[in-house]
């Protein structure tokens, strides 16, 4: 089966997506989709849960993680079309009805994401200054729509941007703890021998939030048909973002342990910030760059949903034609970019997301599933010819056991 050249249904005349993302900028796009504003956040909560051990969690979570991100890397080398995980599932099934709900439920859960992080946006904005929703909704989810209309180079530019100010914010957090590291040994034993603590009790739950602090690379092969030297530069991307959020994550967690006590963190809403001011310096500074971080998930989502329904409109005959069409001199999908812009928006001011986001976990862990699933079907059919990358047979098999245990977790939890 060949399935690493693009399947091209559209007429020659169509606008096509341009390759002008070098590989530098695409490691910069993958880890800034990853290391979001989450970071910032959800890591008083995954400290909460396994205290001192927190850094094992999320060396557990990366664990689980990286099968399907070394999983998406083949992938993208064997099906390099903007649909991502849509195109994944369609080559290793054949299935239209297949694809298409695989690929809605990829747009569904970027739309509903995106909205989730400018809401989030409003409120971690109020930890500072009090602004309304009614305003400043709009304004940032314009701002945003406009960057992924005018162009991909500029959208990846300015979420390089971003990303670089976040981490400069996390290696500016750890540079305020450093000194306190020599402490966090004795610390992590003592939690290890205590008797209250257990791997199923507290390292397990909170590893299963912070697999959630992974996810991303699943926005980032949507960029397949626009990467430059995209064979090898997608899988380099993807392994760098995995490695370098996981050495974050972990002398992050290490040096928020060390510096404030478990009370403080369990009831912070910036655990980084006030970690910051313990040490003496201003809150302010580090909170602008957490709201940098939340813009940047945000465009990521802005720009994914598009691409995805260009692929469905195009290519699968999923979604109305004219959500399929580029623009001859921006290189994006216009229509598609605009029609998400002006949802994200409807979805924050009006609906209650944070049970909405709830349910897009079960459908991207589902999708996780079923393009793991997919990469096993094209390994075992494949005949003769080699991917430009691969990965052994065992990684998309333990991709697939991974994505629907986390999927029982949920629903048990």
């Amino acid at each position: 089966m060949a399935t690493n050249q693009i399947t091209q249904s559209s007429s020659p005349s169509q606008a096509e997506l341009k390759r002008t993302i070098g590989p530098s900028v695409l490691k910069l796009y993958g880890l800034g989709t990853v290391v979001g504003a989450g970071i910032y956040v959800v890591i008083g909560e995954i400290i909460g849960l396994a205290g001192a051990l927190a850094p094992l969690a999320f060396l557990m979570a990366a664990l689980a993680a990286a099968f399907t991100a070394l999983s998406y890397a083949e992938l993208a080398t064997r099906v390099p079309e903007s649909g991502g995980s849509a195109s994944f599932v369609s080559a290793g099934f054949g299935s239209r009805a297949l694809t298409g709900l695989a690929g809605w439920g990829i747009v569904a859960t970027g739309v509903v994401s995106a909205a989730t992080i400018v809401t989030g946006f409003v409120g971690y904005s109020n930890v500072f200054v009090t602004i309304s929703k009614w305003w400043s909704v709009p304004i940032l989810t314009a701002m945003l729509t406009f960057f992924a209309v005018v162009g991909i180079r500029q959208s990846s530019w300015f979420m390089a941007l971003t990303t670089i100010a976040g981490v400069a914010g996390l290696l500016w957090v750890i540079g305020h703890g450093w000194s306190d590291l020599g402490s966090y040994p004795d610390q992590f034993l003592a939690a290890w021998n205590a008797p209250e603590t257990s791997l199923a009790g507290a390292v397990i739950p909170a590893g299963f939030l912070a697999f959630y602090a992974y996810i991303g690379f699943e926005d980032l092969v949507t960029l397949s048909e626009e990467a430059k030297d995209q064979d090898t530069a997608m899988p380099r991307a993807i392994w760098f973002t995995l490695i370098a959020s996981l050495l974050l994550y972990l002398v992050v967690s290490a040096v928020t342990v060390s510096v404030l006590s478990m009370d403080t963190v369990a009831q912070s809403r910036a655990p980084l910030v006030d970690l910051v001011r313990e040490k003496g310096s201003s809150g302010y500074v580090l909170g602008a760059v957490s709201l940098a971080m939340i813009v940047n998930g945000a465009m990521a989502q802005i720009v994914m949903a598009p691409r995805v329904l260009h692929d469905l409109g195009r290519r699968r005959d999923a979604a109305p034609s004219w959500l399929a069409k580029v623009n001859s001199k921006t290189g994006t999908p216009v229509a598609a970019t605009l029609l998400c812009g002006l949802i994200v928006t409807g979805l924050a001011l009006f609906f209650p997301t944070e049970q909405l986001a709830s349910w897009t976990s079960y459908i991207i862990l589902a999708v996780f599933a079923a393009a793991n699933l997919a990469l096993v079907r094209l390994k075992l059919a494949e005949e003769g010819g080699e991917p430009a990358y691969e990965v052994p047979l065992f990684v998309p098999v333990a991709g697939v056991i991974v994505s629907l245990g986390l999927i029982l977790g949920e629903i048990m939890l």
